[in-house]
Parts: structure tokens; C-alpha cells; sequence
């Protein structure tokens, strides 16, 4: 009578290894899957597919809308502050939006920043002969603004610049007649400038330049240099309007222009290619 041989028991180390290999292969393959389908950076294959079912269910790209601006906001570290009525902002504000520098790709940013702390006519105000321009602060909310401003002092804490409840004052050029100050700022108070949005589309060329320099007759289109404000000479004395020390010679000692002049291209080192 024949005997089948006994079976023998493998030991648990086997059994746990065969699960460590099947989970490698599992892994490896899971990888291999993703980059071939999904990957950015492998061949995509149903990438196609993926969004044309998001874009054919609404509420998914609902449901991912406020993640990804949260993401963005939490990344650029945005602030809401108050904004002014409409009635109360400058007559620039009729034609030109907040952000008004666009033309200069490689300088609009940097322009842009000086309107947190400038107002249009400090760059743009056409100078006349025997007539005494000073600058000051000025508000649309308040006659007499004191401060602090924004853009005057560091916070010590941070090192960055210190925030404060005043989010409208800026500094301004006055006229000095008779006596008084008078500044060249204007509210929205310019019916023609109103008018003038209300047909600008229908308007050649030729008649919007004509209509838009009758506003401008003040000012200039191009504004002033940056060494004339970043330099111990400029035009404003930044010690009166109420900078701190550190503060007014980071601002008069920042060679703003070389930075423009010297570098035609950046260069980020490859960390993350």
C-alpha cells in the first residue's frame, strides 16, 4: 500500500515575505498604472477622459473651486481691506482701474505698488513755473488725516511693514495759493469724464486721444523718474511726512533704477526640474 508524502508546514517567515513581495509588486504596478494614465509627466492616456467627465458634472468643479482659492489666497497671503464708495475715489478712478500700469511688463508690478502710498498727480502732475507744489497726506475720509500711514515704519516684530487702521490716505501733491493748500487730488466730481465713458466705445482713435488729453492737460502721461522721490534730494521729504528714520533711508538709499537698468533677465536656479 503506497503513502502519499506527509505535507510539510512552511514556516510564517515565508508567508510573510510572499505578502512583502505581493505588496512591492502591487505598488510598483499602482506607480506604473498612474504615470502611463494620469501622470503629467508620463504619457497621460486618460487624462482627456478625466476632464471631459469633470467638465461634464458641474458640481465637481463647484465642490474644487473653493479649495483651489483657498489654496491661492493662502499662498499669496492676501489681505481684504475696505475699499472706498465710488463716489469718494480719485477722477483717475473713472477711466483708469486700481491697478493702472500695464504697458511695461518687466515694471508694472513695482508701479503698481506705489499706489498703496501715491496718489496718481505725486508721478504724474505737470509742473508750472511759479507755482509752489507741496506734498502732504490726504484722505477722502478724513479733513486732517494724522496717521500712522501705511508704508511709514516696520513692524518690529516682523520686520515687514507695520499695518494700520488708516487704508486711505496717500501722499499728495498740494498747491500753495494765497495762503492756503489746495490739493490737485479730485474726488469723483468730473461729469465729462463720465460722459466720456459712456461713448468712449463708439469713438475712433483719433477722437478718444482727443477727448482723453483734454483731461490731461495737467498731467503727464509719462511719470516721474524713480530718482526723483528714491534719492536724499527728491521730491519728498519724507522725515515731514512722518517715515521713521529706518524706514525714510531704506526708501532714499534703494537704487530702485539700477535694479530696472542693469537686469534685462532673472535667473531662478533648476530645484525643482
Amino acid at each position: 500500500m503506497s503513502r502519499e508524502p506527509k505535507r510539510q508546514n512552511h514556516p510564517k517567515s515565508v508567508y510573510l515575505i510572499g505578502i512583502f513581495v505581493w505588496l512591492i509588486i502591487l505598488f510598483v504596478g499602482a506607480g506604473v498604472v498612474n504615470h502611463l494614465a494620469f501622470s503629467s509627466r508620463g504619457p497621460g492616456l486618460l487624462i482627456p477622459l478625466v476632464k471631459k467627465i469633470r467638465k461634464q458634472v458641474p458640481i465637481l468643479a463647484a465642490l474644487r473651486k473653493p479649495g483651489e482659492t483657498e489654496e491661492h489666497r493662502h499662498f499669496h497671503h492676501f489681505i481684504e481691506l475696505p475699499r472706498l464708495p465710488e463716489a469718494l475715489r480719485s477722477t483717475c478712478g473713472i477711466c483708469h482701474p486700481d491697478l493702472a500700469h500695464n504697458k511695461t511688463r518687466k515694471i508694472r508690478a513695482m508701479l503698481n505698488m506705489h499706489t498703496n502710498y501715491l496718489a496718481c498727480e505725486t508721478c504724474h502732475l505737470k509742473k508750472e513755473e511759479g507755482r509752489t507744489v507741496v506734498y502732504k497726506w490726504f484722505s477722502p475720509v478724513e479733513k486732517n488725516p494724522r496717521g500712522p500711514f501705511f508704508g511709514t515704519s516696520y513692524d518690529p516684530n516682523t520686520g515687514e511693514l507695520e499695518m494700520v487702521q488708516d487704508h486711505f490716505s496717500k501722499i499728495t501733491p498740494f498747491f500753495a495759493e494765497n495762503g492756503q493748500l489746495k490739493t490737485v487730488a479730485h474726488e469723483q466730481d468730473a461729469p465729462m469724464a463720465r460722459d466720456y465713458m459712456k461713448i468712449r466705445d463708439r469713438l475712433t482713435p483719433e477722437q478718444r486721444k482727443d477727448e482723453t488729453r483734454r483731461f490731461h492737460v495737467d498731467t503727464l502721461e509719462k511719470g516721474q523718474d524713480c530718482q526723483a522721490c528714491h534719492s536724499t534730494k527728491g521730491l519728498l521729504d519724507f522725515k515731514a511726512l512722518g517715515f521713521s528714520p529706518k524706514r525714510a533711508i531704506d526708501i532714499e538709499e534703494l537704487n530702485i533704477k539700477g535694479m530696472i537698468t542693469k537686469y534685462d533677465e532673472f535667473y531662478l536656479p533648476d530645484l525643482f526640474k
